[in-house]
């Protein structure tokens, strides 16, 4: 695939679980600097384009090889703005053509640039214009085997019915990782969100798909990181 493809990568300055988040120290380096360079390093890729409010993450970024072409305005800068809309914002800021491809990276994305290569090709092959590429981890235990607490304070199965069937017979289930979109700008600007139609998933592996959400987090995601990332070998 010709590099055509547009990165934009949103990061806003507030962030109230882990403060700092987006430029906080991850395996030695600000957190947005892993996607910033697994996307300069993609060959399918031809901008990478920080979408941000902060002055302090636009030095960072500008800093590590990304495009600040434009601030984000204050109404897509708080923690209700959902992602979607700032992206549309990016794709009539940039006036990117509806048929070009604009890839969605989070700044908490620490993946490689193979997985990202690996992601646009398999884009390039669904041969439907109108579908959501979306990555996706797999839950490592089945739903059906989640706990629920009642009033009482004691935990009962979620789904009862599954309790003689084994665990290998339950279906496998997935979650949306949170790393990346990708889609033409035609389908970013005609979807409500990202998960509005059925998508094409891609599965990625179980270090690469955890979550950064809590405090503690953050030091599991750098040891698998550094265990599995290219970059760390």
């Amino acid at each position: 695939m010709p590099a055509d493809v547009v990165v934009v990568i949103p990061a806003r300055g507030g962030s109230q679980r882990i403060p700092g988040k987006n430029i906080k120290s991850f395996n030695g380096q600000p957190m947005i600097s892993w996607p910033i360079s697994a996307s300069l390093a993609t060959s399918s890729v031809a901008r990478v384009v920080v979408s941000t409010d902060s002055p302090e993450i636009e030095e960072i970024a500008n800093s590590w090889g990304a495009e600040i072409p434009f601030r984000r305005p204050q109404q897509l800068g708080n923690d209700t703005a959902g992602t979607a809309p700032v992206i549309r914002h990016a794709i009539e800021t940039l006036e990117i053509g509806s048929s070009q491809s604009v890839m969605c990276v989070y700044p908490t994305a620490a993946v490689d640039s193979r997985v990202l290569e690996d992601a646009i090709d398999r884009f390039g092959s669904i041969g439907d214009g109108d579908k959501f590429l979306i990555s996706v981890g797999r839950h490592r235990s089945p739903l059906e085997r989640a706990l629920e607490p009642d009033p009482e304070g004691f935990f009962h199965l979620s789904n009862s019915e599954a309790l003689h069937t084994r665990t290998q017979d339950l279906p496998q289930r997935y979650f949306d990782a949170g790393k990346f979109y990708l889609a033409t700008a035609r389908s970013w600007m005609t979807h409500e969100t990202m998960m509005a139609k059925p998508f094409v998933p891609y599965l990625l592996p179980d270090w690469a798909s955890v979550d950064i959400d809590e405090p503690e987090d953050w030091p599991i995601a750098e040891v698998l990181h550094g265990a599995f990332s290219v970059r760390s070998r």
